[in-house]
Formats: C-alpha cells, structure tokens, sequence
C-alpha cells in the first residue's frame, strides 16, 4: 500500500480491532484520541458488513472524515478480513502484535487485558505511527507461500520420523545403525520394509533374504554388500528378544509413513516448481550459485513481492538476522547477537541457503573466510555464518529488484550494478 493511504487527515476515524476467529473487538478512535463507540461483531460476512455499517463516519458524527481500519497480523484471520476491506476500497493498517504488548506494559505496569484494551492501544499505535505496510500478496505470491508451508511441515514431519525410526532400531536392531548411518536410505527403508526381526533376518537364508528386499525396494537402487552385511549382523545381534516382533512391526508402520511423505513431498515440489515458473524473481535468484528450487522457493514464499521494499535491510530484519547492540555503562557493543524479531522459517530458509552458498558460491565464502581471519576483532564461525547470511540476503534483493543475473565480479549496490 502507498504509504500516502495509509496516513490520517485531522479529521480521519480509526477503527482498532482485537481479531478471534469467532468475534472481533472493535473501538472507534477520533484523531485526537477520543473513544467514539466500541462493539463486537462475529467473524462472517453478516458481521464484517455490520462492522462497516457501524463505524460509517456520518453515523458518528464526522461526515467529512476518512476511516482506517487497524489490526494484528492474527493467524489467517487478518487475511479474510483484509480481502474484505480491499472489496469495499477500504484502506487498512497491520500493527506488530510485538508492539501493541511492550505499549500495553509501559503504559498499565501490570498484567491486565481484554479485548477493548488490545483494541484501543491498536488504535493509538495508529496514531503514533508504529504501523506495518504489509498487506496481501497477489495470488501468485499466496498460493506458492500455501505449497511451500506444506512442504516445509512435511520436511520436518520427515525429520522426526527419522529420528524416532533411528531410537526405535537402538531396541529392535542396533547393529543395523553401523551398517546405514542414514536410516532413510533406501537399502535401510527396504529392510525395514519388511518387518522382520533380527533374529527371523538371520533364518532366513541369504538369497531368500535378497530377494525379498528387492521386491520392496520401490525401484530404488539396492547394494548387495550392504544387504550380506545387515544378514551376517543379524546373525550376532544382542537385541532383547522380548517385546521384538512388536518393535519391528512398529518401525515397519513408521517406513509406511515415511513412504507416504515422500510421495507427497514429490508432487509438492512438481508444484512449487511450476509455480516458481510464473514468478518473475524466482529466475534471476535461481541464478546464485548455491541456491536450489528448495531454496528460492522458501525465500520467495516468506519474501513475497520484492516490489514493496525499498532496500536489503528491510529484508534482513524480515528475517531477524539483523545484529542487536546492547550498551550499557563501560559496556559498549559487546554480546551483539541476532534480534531474532522476524520470521523464524525465513532464518531457517537462509540458515540452510548459506550452509550450502559456503561450498559453492565464491562470494559467499571469500565473505566467511574474511571474518574470520581479519586481524581486528575477527568472528567466530557461527558470527560469520550470521553476517553471510545477511549477506546472501542482500545478493537476494539486488538480482530481485533490479531484474537482473547474479555476477562474482559485481558488487551489488541500489541503482544497479558496480564493477567490482
């Protein structure tokens, strides 16, 4: 939104209102601070339309003034409400439910709240001008942040089944982990497959054994030795027996589960990578060394439009990596750390986009290398992944917002590009 929309006239209304994803708190606010009229209204079209009707300026009283709509970024409500307000032209401002709870604080010192209190501070955080210019994403930006939030809960639904499957074989088969470090293998997950104990593994005579792991390798690739290893262990396995079939037939259900994930992982990334195709920004930052489709898809879809900022800092504090100082006393500048204010999938995002930018992008490791061996107060490794980080994410807005390919030679400077 224009950052003109969104300031108040001398006579302008302000509709503070608290969100639930039953009914909303509204309070009605005049410009110099006076509480107009304050009501509920339920969350449904019935009562989105009441709340418009109500807080029409001539019905309070200022037939000339404009009205703004103000609210917390709440969960998907804020979401339906904004579509809402954007039907009827309506103009609307996000508040950092951050700020609307350190306000709250300072100005009652105490632990009271309500509704009509959160409401009328929305209001005059209004006022002050502590407001966001967030607003919704056109539908190509929301249905890829929908895709990716899917795939991202899959990806760590993964996770945990991996590690619980890795403390399951610790009872039924804790050789096996020498022989599979990675227990989503697929050698590992075709083993598994098939329920079998340690001790029915060593009965059955090697060939059958084989044989019977390759019928359920799911075409994945399945080495020999590995599978005449896991046969001879099994012979000198020392797993209690009591309770074993149990065990194992326990860890065959999770591998089901973990089959089925990866299934849906696959046709979400044959999404996402469609959908990458009509996103303009998703060609130039899939030019910088190091980043995948996983990667470019995770930034645009915590970024969204790289039209509504205005520089690279914006998006390094999108994502809280920004650098906090803290001085006090003789003490200055010291124990500076991340703010971790922003968006926490945003940081993992990026986390993992430098890990991988530190092998194969030259820039981002010559950045790393310097930090940490510079003579003057050089960084600690995880401080220089930190500034890496932010540095990747300003690669990230330059070939974003200038349209243009990732260069080694380039430095990268708003208003284009700078021979290095």
């Amino acid at each position: 939104m224009d950052a003109t929309n969104s300031r108040l006239g001398p006579d302008d209304l302000i509709v503070g209102l608290d969100l639930a994803t039953v009914e909303h708190q509204a309070v009605v606010l005049s410009r110099s601070g006076k509480r107009l009229t304050r009501f509920r209204v339920p969350h449904s079209r019935k009562g989105l339309t009441e709340l418009l009707r109500r807080t029409t300026p001539a019905l309070l009283g200022h037939p000339a003034a404009r009205r703004l709509f103000a609210f917390e970024a709440t969960g998907h409500v804020w979401e339906a409400l904004a579509f809402v307000l954007q039907e009827q032209g309506e103009r609307y401002v996000l508040v950092n439910p951050l700020a609307t709870f350190r306000v709250r604080e300072a100005r009652q010192m105490d632990r009271h709240k309500t509704d009509v209190t959160d409401a009328e501070q929305i209001a005059e955080l209004v006022r002050s001008g502590i407001v966001t210019r967030t607003q919704l994403e056109s539908p190509l930006y929301v249905e890829l942040r929908r895709t990716w939030g899917e795939y991202a809960r899959l990806r760590e639904e993964r996770a945990r089944l991996k590690t619980h499957l890795t403390q399951q074989l610790y009872g039924l088969f804790p050789e096996f982990i020498g022989n599979w470090k990675d227990v989503q293998a697929p050698g590992a997950l075709a083993v598994l497959r098939l329920g079998l104990t340690p001790i029915q593994i060593a009965e059955l005579p090697l060939n059958d054994f084989i044989a019977r792991v390759r019928d359920v390798r799911h075409g994945r690739r399945v080495w020999r030795f590995k599978l005449i290893q896991v046969h001879e262990r099994a012979q000198g396995s020392v797993a209690c027996p009591l309770g074993l079939q149990e065990m194992a037939q326990e860890a065959q259900r999770v591998v089901a589960r973990i089959d089925l994930i990866g299934g849906q992982m696959d046709e979400l990334a044959a999404i996402i990578r469609a959908q990458l195709e009509g996103i303009e920004e998703a060609r130039y930052l899939g030019t910088i060394p190091g980043l995948a489709w996983a990667s470019v898809a995770g930034l645009i879809a915590h970024i969204g439009s790289i039209d509504k900022y205005r520089h690279g800092r914006q998006l390094i504090k999108l994502a809280g990596t920004n650098p906090s100082r803290r001085d006090s006393g003789l003490t200055v500048g010291r124990g500076q750390s991340m703010t971790h204010r922003g968006r926490a999938g945003l940081r993992e995002v990026v986390f993992l986009a430098t890990i991988s930018c530190l092998q194969h992008n030259p820039r981002v490791r010559a950045h790393y290398d310097r930090l940490i061996q510079r003579a003057d107060r050089p960084l600690t490794k995880m401080q220089a992944v930190g500034a890496c980080m932010n540095k990747l994410l300003l690669f990230a807005f330059a070939v974003m917002k200038h349209r243009v390919d990732f260069a080694l030679d380039h430095r990268w400077r708003e208003g284009g590009q700078v021979a290095a």
